[in-house]
């Protein structure tokens, strides 16, 4: 079994992370995984390593963590790998894989000026 967990930050406002509580329900409607779970990196919960060993309960053998970060800052290059990298010294036999993170995505360029582009039509 495979799952994918989208960190997020975390925020102290609940309406934040609530925001991307329910993007992940979204996403998880399409996705392919067997499961799709949201993580926070700090502030909130839940936590990368509990959603993790969660999975892991559930008898998951390979997770994916995708960043849900824009820019490769010291989360995404540190804080993160760095997390992933303990779990895998805690659980030897499961396959942990950091994807690229949200900002990196070719496709997000395209959206930002169609919506740009949307919104310039939309106020003429």
């Amino acid at each position: 079994m495979t799952a994918l967990i989208l960190i997020a930050h975390g925020s102290k406002k609940s309406s934040s992370n609530n925001e991307f509580l329910l993007m992940v329900e979204d996403i998880k409607e399409k996705s392919n995984y067997n499961f799709t779970k949201a993580a926070f990196l700090e502030i909130a919960s839940p936590s990368i390593e509990l959603v993790a060993s969660n999975l892991i309960e559930e008898g998951v053998k390979e997770i994916n963590f995708y960043p849900f970060f824009l820019n490769s800052g010291k989360h995404v290059l540190i804080d993160i790998p760095n997390i992933i990298n303990d779990l895998k010294i805690k659980h030897e036999s499961i396959d942990f894989k950091l994807l690229t993170h949200f900002g990196k995505s070719e496709k997000i360029k395209d959206l930002i000026v169609k919506d740009i582009n949307t919104n310039l039509e939309s106020s003429k």
